[in-house]
């Protein structure tokens, strides 16, 4: 008995291992850093942003009027230039992410606040038999009713999911697509009204508009690569009980 009930536990999908196999098959190959676990200074610098960005948002808007974001990157930005190219390159980054994330925060108040900013969340697609196990940077509410074009008005409130990338990597955005729009069309039975991507090394912002169409292309993506990325588990009826609280499985460089 207890074995076919271990054969029925769904197989687990971490964003973040999907994101690590497909840098190592399609973009940079790990390096002798990445292999001894030490973060690479791509992954130092979204840490300080990730940390920088949270703290924003959870300020009331009146407040981020007039928060000083290079004070809030300096708390958790790298103090020696480990891993940089050198200490031009250290402080040439720092400028261009404080910069830069001042222009895209002060542009972005979908909402007064987000409805999640940098949780984990995990929900059981049924089609794939496997957890969809992600971390959202940010999910808005949006106050209008989804209304995308060519779908029937869902009655939702729409909902905004944005990441921040430090720079393009059409595969990570790719996957970041599909895995917003199972998730969400499986959670909240409607894919977002639009997914952000912001990018960190200029300042710029692609805004993907999925339908409620595109979300079989989606799960055949996800069907396709679910066995080839390592790292997926299985988890036992009581740890799935506490799915949303999960930090243990979060990556080292993650707000958890």
């Amino acid at each position: 008995m207890s074995t076919s009930i271990t054969a029925q536990e769904p197989f687990v999908l971490h964003d973040y291992n999907l994101e690590d196999w497909l840098r190592q098959t399609y973009g940079e190959q790990p390096s002798r850093a990445t292999a001894t676990r030490q973060l690479t200074w791509k992954q130092r610098v979204l840490y300080a942003a990730g940390h920088a960005i949270n703290a924003y948002y959870t300020l009331s808007p009146e407040l981020r009027e007039v928060s000083n974001i290079a004070k809030l990157v300096d708390l958790r930005w790298p103090r020696r230039p480990v891993g940089f190219d050198s200490e031009a390159h250290y402080w040439h980054t720092k400028d261009a992410v404080v910069a830069n994330l001042t222009a895209l925060l002060q542009d972005n108040q979908p909402a007064a606040y987000p409805v999640m900013l940098y949780e984990q969340q995990q929900v059981v697609v049924p089609e794939l038999r496997t957890e969809l196990s992600l971390i959202f940077q940010m999910m808005w509410q949006a106050s209008w009713t989804t209304a995308q074009p060519g779908d029937e008005p869902s009655g939702h409130k729409s909902l905004i999911v944005q990441k921040f990338f430090w720079e393009r990597e059409p595969h990570l955005e790719e996957a970041f697509i599909h895995l917003s729009n199972v998730f969400c069309r499986t959670a909240f039975g409607c894919v977002p009204e639009r997914i952000d991507m912001f990018y960190l090394s200029d300042g710029t912002v692609q805004r993907h508009v999925p339908h409620m169409k595109d979300v079989a292309a989606s799960i055949d993506y996800l069907d396709l690569l679910r066995h080839a990325v390592p790292g997926g588990n299985r988890l036992c009826a009581c740890c799935r009980a506490n799915a949303g609280t999960a930090v243990a499985l979060a990556p080292s460089w993650s707000l958890s």
